[in-house]
Parts: structure tokens; C-alpha cells; sequence
């Protein structure tokens, strides 16, 4: 799996995180595969919230090095509202991807299928939708929601389950 080369700043900490020893300048960051980080800022440099900064191999112009991965319980109520505001943008913006992510995903093991895991995809709704991406793959939220019969959006359903990942409520990843 490629590594991150960008994320967005969620929350700006000037004096590090409260339960931190540390005080040096600090942020949480969404990272492009939808990771929460805790990462130490450059001296001197000021990031504002929502702002996309460069977290890859070269040379870094804000982020001098990533401590951790955190939970979502760690943000602040606007951090946390910023983050849901950027996971409903990054899910609609990418619809290809996870339309096509759930058109390829398999069994977990014998008795569960990556699919359940969705919130809102209980045994007969995960059945029906493999019945009919078996008939033809999907191509938008649009069509998994009408052809699988689902009373909830594709999108929130999607953006439920990454908080579930994010939290870490389940040993099971499928989208971070």
C-alpha cells in the first residue's frame, strides 16, 4: 500500500495535546487514506484547520514529524465536526472508488462478509446486494441504494462505518 503524500489539519495545537508532556506545536490530521495522526509542526509554522499539508518522503514544508495514530474521542467538537465535514467530502468526491471497493469485496470468513460490516447492510440487504452485483457490477451510490433496496444513502452508510474504523469498535478494516 502507497504511503500518504497528503492530509488535511483537523486541529491546530499550538502547546501540543493537553494529557502530552510535550509542548511543542502540534495537529491532528486526516491523512488521504483516511487515517487520523497526531503530528508534531515545524517551528515557527502556523496551519489552520481544513488546510491540506504535504506528509510524504520529501522534504515537508509544515509537518516535522507524525507521533501517532489517534481515535476520533482525542478532537476537539469543531476538530470532530471538521472531520465529519471533510470524510463526507472526500466520500462523495471519490464515489468511483468505494462504489467499486464494494463491487470487489469478499467474504472475511466463512460466516461474515466484508459487505455486513456496513451499517445498514444487515444477512437479506448484504444477500440481495451480492445477488446483484453479481448480475452486473454497480456504478454510483445511486444504484447500489435502488437496486439492493437500502433505506439508508450509500454515502452515510459508508462515512458510519469509517467512524466505526476510526474509533476502532471493530477488528475489521475495510475502507481505512
Amino acid at each position: 500500500m502507497p504511503r500518504d503524500e497528503y492530509a488535511y489539519i483537523l486541529e491546530y495545537l499550538p502547546y501540543g495535546m493537553a494529557d502530552s508532556k510535550e509542548r511543542r506545536p502540534s495537529a491532528i490530521i486526516l491523512t488521504d487514506s483516511l487515517g487520523l495522526l497526531l503530528v508534531v509542526l515545524k517551528k515557527d509554522v502556523k496551519v489552520e484547520p481544513g488546510q491540506k499539508v504535504y506528509i510524504g518522503e520529501d522534504k515537508r514544508e509544515e509537518v516535522h514529524h507524525i507521533v501517532e495514530r489517534i481515535s476520533p474521542d482525542k478532537l476537539s467538537a469543531a476538530g470532530m465536526q471538521l472531520l465529519t465535514d471533510k470524510l463526507h467530502q472526500i466520500i462523495l468526491e471519490n464515489e468511483k472508488k468505494y462504489v467499486d471497493l464494494i463491487n470487489k469485496l469478499g467474504p472475511i470468513n466463512v460466516r461474515i462478509h466484508a459487505i455486513s460490516l456496513i451499517p445498514g447492510m444487515g444477512k437479506k440487504t448484504s444477500q440481495k446486494l451480492l445477488l446483484e452485483r453479481s448480475i452486473k457490477p454497480f456504478e454510483s451510490y445511486n444504484d447500489i441504494k435502488e437496486r439492493a433496496g437500502l433505506s439508508t444513502t450509500v454515502d452515510k452508510a459508508i462515512e458510519d462505518r469509517i467512524m466505526e474504523e476510526l474509533y476502532g469498535k471493530d477488528k475489521y478494516r475495510i475502507f481505512t
